[in-house]
């Protein structure tokens, strides 16, 4: 049997390409490494399959209720496997720079200062993303997304999100929600343009915003039963949806019965 040339090989490898040009091919192959990557989440319990519907038909979902029922880290999954599926190029995080006690001022730009309070949502993506994607995407620079066409992951305080907007290819997660105050969720909820999902967590009774009558979370939510939206849901976690164990699960048990922490 003959052999067959090199130019002969190399024609037929290009055919059963499609004649891609090697650019397109690579493209191809990034994009079928990234989904690789992606770690399949099984829901827990009923909310958590009700939250996973939502994620796919609604574009602002609210994550409320008891602490440990999984509400952060499904959102950053969602986000994380949308990243990862090529869907969106940007990934805005998040929050209100309030916690429970005092805080110590941080040295940096914004981006440095939110840290503090984004460590263990930025947990979750390193363990969904990988370490290298993490890296590689998140912008430190407040400036960053000045001077890219995808943003890629960054960090907004959620006091500075007036004034901004959010379109197309891009999740917002907004997390611990009920350290916002109403003028925040008024402005966190009105930035989303069409192609941007806005995904928001929180608990109503971890509020640190002792002084004010209603924080920004259960405004919204007692604004979203007045005025449902098709495109907007709400899913409220209980004390049974709890995925914590031994004595996690059993003190954030006792600490519901008190009705505020």
């Amino acid at each position: 049997m003959p052999k067959r040339n090199r130019n002969q090989v190399q024609d037929r490898r290009q055919q059963k390409k499609g004649n891609k040009s090697r650019q397109e091919v690579q493209a191809v192959k990034y994009q079928e490494e990234r989904k690789a990557k992606i770690i399949p989440l099984v829901a827990q319990n009923e909310n958590q399959k009700k939250a996973l519907r939502s994620f796919i038909e609604k574009q602002l979902v609210v994550l409320s209720g008891s602490a440990g029922s999984g509400k952060s880290e499904l959102a950053v999954w969602w986000a994380c496997k949308k990243w990862l599926d090529g869907d969106v190029d940007n990934i805005i995080i998040t929050r209100a720079d309030k916690g429970h006690g005092d805080t110590f001022p941080v040295q940096g730009n914004d981006t440095m200062k939110m840290l503090t309070f984004l460590y263990p949502l930025l947990l979750k993506m390193k363990r969904y993303l990988g370490v290298g994607i993490l890296r590689n995407n998140f912008n430190m620079e407040d400036t960053e997304i000045l001077f890219s066409e995808a943003s890629g992951i960054q960090v907004v305080s959620m006091a500075k999100l007036g004034g901004m907007s959010f379109s197309d290819n891009t999740i917002i997660i907004a997390d611990e929600v009920q350290s916002a105050t109403i003028a925040q969720v008024k402005s966190l909820v009105t930035r989303a343009e069409e192609g941007c999902q806005i995904l928001i967590t929180g608990d109503t009774t971890q509020s640190p915003l002792k002084e004010v009558k209603e924080n920004g979370l259960a405004y919204l939510e007692r604004k979203m039963l007045e005025s449902p939206h098709e495109d907007a849901a709400l899913i409220k976690f209980t004390p049974d949806d709890c995925c914590r164990y031994g004595i996690s699960a059993h003190f954030t048990k006792v600490f519901e019965e008190d009705g505020v922490w």
